[in-house]
């Protein structure tokens, strides 16, 4: 994860959920599994299938849907930040888990720092 792109797969159990709303465009591509999705606005879903991938665009929501034993893929790029907050959201309130917070945020601000530092290093500033 950066501060402009990430990649991560997704582990295999249901679960239904809003999207979020980002400052980035996410793409899933489907692995195993089916994929269902409530654009906003709409009470018709499409269920996607192994093969299939899906684009989020910047700032839409959706309400989604994953079988047990879907993966997939998610990539994301654009503002990765504005989604740290529905990211933590679980977290902070209704695990409370500020240890697990304080360890997610500090390995992601090392990272920022770390991708900042590299980028002006290579732009000649440092």
């Amino acid at each position: 994860m950066s501060m402009h792109d990430f990649l991560y797969f997704h582990i295999a159990f249901i679960f239904l959920s809003p999207s979020g709303r980002y400052w980035a465009e996410i793409s899933d591509t489907i692995i195993s599994g089916t994929f269902r999705q409530w654009k906003e606005g709409s009470t018709k879903s499409e269920t996607y299938y192994p093969g299939d991938t899906i684009v989020h665009a910047v700032g839409e929501a959706t309400s989604v849907q994953w079988s047990t034993g879907t993966w997939m893929v998610e990539y994301g790029r654009g503002f990765i930040p504005s989604t740290l907050g529905f990211a933590l959201a679980d977290t902070i309130f209704s695990t409370q888990d500020f240890l697990t917070l304080f360890y997610t945020v500090r390995v992601y601000v090392k990272g920022m720092i770390l991708e900042a530092s590299t980028f002006l290093t290579d732009t000649g500033v440092l």
